[in-house]
């Protein structure tokens, strides 16, 4: 059994001297997102992150702080995995 090597012209793999372009497509045209909804949606919004997802669980931090937070009206807590949690207030003075 012989161990020779193969070239790159005996793989076929040498360079092509074709000038090969890809097909050129129209362009489509979108209209920018309006964001403007979305961004008031969520302007009552807080978003964090636990520092040690070992000893800290967001399971019995969303109805603590949703407890402690009770004054003007109740926030809406969310897990949002991964250690991330999030609060949906009523109005700006709950924040």
């Amino acid at each position: 059994m012989s161990t020779r090597r193969l070239s790159k012209e005996d793989k076929g793999k040498g360079v092509t001297n074709e000038n090969r372009q890809a097909p050129r497509t129209g362009r489509i045209k979108m209209q920018a997102p309006d964001s403007a909804n979305i961004i008031h949606k969520h302007s009552l919004t807080l978003i964090g992150r636990v520092t040690n997802k070992s000893i800290q669980k967001v399971g019995s931090l969303i109805p603590f702080f949703t407890e402690l937070w009770k004054e003007h009206g109740r926030p809406i807590g969310s897990d949002l995995g991964n250690g991330l949690f999030q609060f949906q207030f009523a109005s700006e003075a709950d924040i």
